[in-house]
């Protein structure tokens, strides 16, 4: 009887690799912004320079680039937000910001042949009026200001910038609302094209980042849009009212 005898080489057995995730670059929104602030030390120690964070993200990373610019940088939040067409909702007729203050585009309402009294735009601006001054009031420092504002270095500051809409809005609103000297857009991270395009509305754009794709927000930061404890402990001293995420908007 012939017996059957073992390889003298076993086959290895075969594992699926699992793709390797990417590092997030940044740890936290804290990190970003010490980042960030490096990336502006130009503007360190000068007593002409004004914060305006645009997002509660935007807010944590402002924070920090405000305190490490210089001890008596003020540090703002502003709320803005489009008012959208009404046949053509991604197309801006102007904006409404936290302080009650409207911004309409004259040459888009007039091609539309919308006039500032129509029904639906009061209707439109009303409410997201009333949604944008309830979040400004839950802000525990002091909103923006034309003797804040005018003829200073306004430094407008988010946590990505990955559609444009929010930080494009805030930077034209800011202009039509105020008279600053100089408006930078800053971000730890920057979509590529919206670069381009910020670029025609302030004077610089600073980032760290600056890709051709954002996509999630967990790419860029490793808690994604989770708020960790270094993040909470600033969040609360800016804010009446906190929750366990950032709403990117």
């Amino acid at each position: 009887m012939v017996g059957v005898s073992a390889s003298p080489h076993p086959v290895p057995e075969t594992t699926t690799q699992q793709p390797r995730r990417r590092q997030a670059p940044f740890v936290d929104r804290v990190q970003a912004g010490h980042q960030l602030a490096r990336n502006l030390s130009e503007y360190a120690g000068r007593d002409d320079v004004v914060i305006v964070s645009v997002s509660r993200g935007g807010a944590v990373v402002g924070s920090i680039v405000a305190s490490t610019l210089g001890p008596h940088t003020p540090h703002m939040y502003y709320k803005v937000q489009a008012i959208p067409c009404p046949r053509m909702p991604r197309l801006s007729l102007g904006s409404v910001a936290g302080d009650g203050s409207i911004r309409i585009d004259t040459m888009v309402a007039e091609s539309m042949n919308i006039s500032s009294t129509d029904p639906h735009l009061l209707r439109q601006v009303s409410i997201i009026n009333k949604r944008l001054q309830r979040d400004q009031r839950a802000f525990l420092l002091l909103p923006p200001t034309p003797r804040v504002m005018d003829d200073r270095v306004v430094i407008v500051v988010d946590d990505v910038v990955e559609a444009g809409d929010t930080m494009r809005e805030a930077v034209m609103h800011l202009r039509h609302s105020f008279r600053p000297r100089r408006v930078v857009a800053a971000a730890p991270v920057c979509l590529a094209d919206l670069r381009k395009q910020l670029q025609r509305h302030v004077d610089a754009v600073v980032d760290i980042v600056s890709p051709l794709y954002v996509g999630s927000v967990s790419q860029w930061y490793a808690s994604g849009d989770i708020v960790v404890p270094s993040e909470q402990q600033l969040l609360e001293r800016m804010f009446v009212r906190t929750s366990g995420r950032f709403d990117n908007s």
